[in-house]
């Protein structure tokens, strides 16, 4: 029996650990897409992209997250006790609600447009893609019902595999239509003499691709409805229930369980949205509205990708961990639990800090590599803003772990603070001083510091934890201080002589040996932390044949 129950949830973490990488894929597929629709539409078409994406994004995540994770919650509570009608009731009156607000949704996007693009989000040239992402809402409504229900009810796999389809026909149709709507927009920026049209244009082929694919992915989750179909009937048969819940009981229920998904959805994904109304008025005010579409547009479309992209990474690097140090706490086995969660608090920092700031001193081959455009403003603000790739995945670390213990309180207070903290610093930086989409970079960090600062109080209480923040912390920064310094400068001097790739690769090498040299030298992490470490026992490896330790 224990055999078979290690198993099972050897199994079960397997699964989850699939859903997290296929998850992460999809993020990343996500943010890799804007690169090459940066250079087919440009900053000013990725302007025009951001405030309609972001938009749908909000509302999209809404029902994807908030209302799909309440609606697994629910259903799986009731097939563990086998009341497979009941659960088939909360689907059925879950999608019946979700398909009259997603049409709602829909309708008031498509007839409202030009008022959510000129007043809403103060970019009226967005109107277009606002249009093109309208239909994206309802279908994606309709997509988080499905795999809630889906994962609900045991089967996970199908419904991760459809977001990554998703994901990859969304890049694929995001380009094409891209492409052919911002040729569209040429000839009638030719006619109305009206640059800005090609760029509005390609931003409503972009965000068209969304809606597709959004299609594609509703009718490979009604063929998979189908396939189960049997199962599903089989388990209609089994249920021996005779006790029938009301649809009063069940909707006030289910949204108990959806309102906490909801407002953190809320509250940690509409800072762009939010961030980009207020960087408009802000720049209108100060008579600057002819730059400020392509401003947004290098943010959005560079900045927030190559921070994004490195962030992510961390946070994954270290999220796999917390499962693990919450079990051995339930199971009252502090100690160990204190321990691996320093050990991952210190990977995280050795892991974060360089990468953060050779970030920051490599930002111009990076950029140039990837990127066309207006490519000095991105690089000032990877370096300005870099600091999120070390704050991003401490707080999401401690949020997790906030999140498995269910601790909602921490979660939605702890992210309420942060969202107004960082509004107050944004709307002071960017009317009060000169730093315009500067601002918002910082706003950013000002957010997930303050996430950390309330996560990582919410973690030091439930573990009675206290780091050493010498070793872990500063002890990193030194030894990647030290690296970054030394391939700065040897950046400014190869760049201009060997181009963009091979500075980034001579100066990578050299801060990796630098860093790990320094690490080993100012005894930065032990031999007993390193073998707990993902990826550890290489570096333990490495550094025995080279004769470091």
């Amino acid at each position: 029996m224990r055999q078979e129950t290690k198993a099972k949830r050897g199994g079960r973490g397997k699964r989850r650990e699939w859903m997290v990488n296929v998850g992460l894929i999809a993020y990343i597929i996500g943010l890799v897409l804007r690169i090459p629709l940066s250079r087919m539409i440009g900053d000013k078409g990725i302007g025009f992209y951001a405030g309609a994406m972001e938009l749908y994004a909000v509302v999209s995540i809404l029902f994807s997250y908030g209302i799909a994770r309440a609606l697994t919650a629910q259903i799986k509570y009731r097939v563990r006790r086998e009341m497979f009608r009941s659960a088939k009731r909360v689907y059925r009156d879950v999608m019946i609600m979700t398909l009259v607000l997603g049409a709602l949704f829909m309708a008031g996007a498509a007839v409202f447009s030009e008022f959510i693009a000129g007043t809403l989000l103060l970019e009226p040239r967005g109107y277009l893609a606002v249009i093109a992402a309208a239909p994206a809402v309802f279908l994606s409504s309709l997509m988080g019902v499905m795999r809630g229900y889906f994962q609900g009810m045991g089967a996970m796999l199908p419904a991760v595999h459809s977001r990554l389809l998703e994901k990859i026909i969304q890049f694929g149709a995001s380009l094409l239509l891209g492409a052919a709507f911002y040729s569209f927009g040429e000839k009638v920026a030719a006619l109305r003499k009206t640059p800005e049209f090609a760029a509005a244009y390609g931003a409503m082929g972009a965000a068209l691709g969304w809606s597709v694919a959004c299609l594609f992915g509703v009718l490979h989750l009604v063929f998979i409805r189908m396939v189960y179909a049997g199962t599903f009937k089989q388990q209609l048969m089994r249920d021996n229930s005779r006790y029938a819940e009301p649809n009063l009981q069940v909707f006030l229920t289910f949204f108990q369980t959806a309102l906490p998904y909801m407002l953190c959805a809320l509250l940690y994904n509409m800072n762009y949205l939010v961030d980009q109304r207020i960087f408009n008025y802000a720049m209108n005010v100060k008579e600057k509205g002819s730059i400020r579409v392509a401003h947004w547009g290098v943010y959005y479309g560079k900045y927030s990708v190559v921070i994004g992209i490195a962030a992510v990474l961390c946070a994954y690097a270290g999220a796999m961990g917390a499962p693990r140090i919450v079990q051995l706490q339930e199971k009252q086995e502090n100690r160990e639990a204190q321990f691996r969660f320093g050990n991952l608090l210190h990977y995280l920092a050795i892991l974060t800090v360089p990468c953060a700031i050779w970030l920051a001193v490599l930002a111009e081959p990076i950029v140039g590599i990837f990127f066309t455009g207006d490519t000095e403003t991105a690089v000032s603000l990877i370096q300005a803003g870099s600091a999120v790739v070390v704050l991003f995945p401490f707080a999401y670390l401690f949020m997790n772990i906030m999140q498995r213990i269910r601790n909602h309180r921490i979660i939605i207070f702890g992210g309420l603070a942060a969202f107004l903290l960082h509004l107050l610093f944004l709307i002071i930086l960017v009317s009060a001083t000169g730093m315009g989409i500067h601002a918002v970079a910082c706003g950013m960090i000002v957010f997930w510091l303050a996430v950390c600062v309330a996560g990582f109080i919410g973690v030091k209480g439930y573990l009675s934890y206290m780091p050493d923040w010498i070793r872990s912390f500063a002890i990193p920064a030194v030894c990647a201080g030290v690296s970054g310094l030394v391939a700065m400068f040897l950046c400014r001097l190869l760049i201009g002589l060997v181009g963009n790739i091979l500075t980034l690769v001579i100066c990578l090498v050299l801060c990796l040996v630098i860093y790990n040299v320094l690490l080993v030298l100012l005894k930065g992490v032990r031999e007993d932390e390193l073998r707990e470490m993902p990826g550890g026992t290489i570096l333990l490896r490495l550094w025995e044949r080279v004769h470091l330790i």
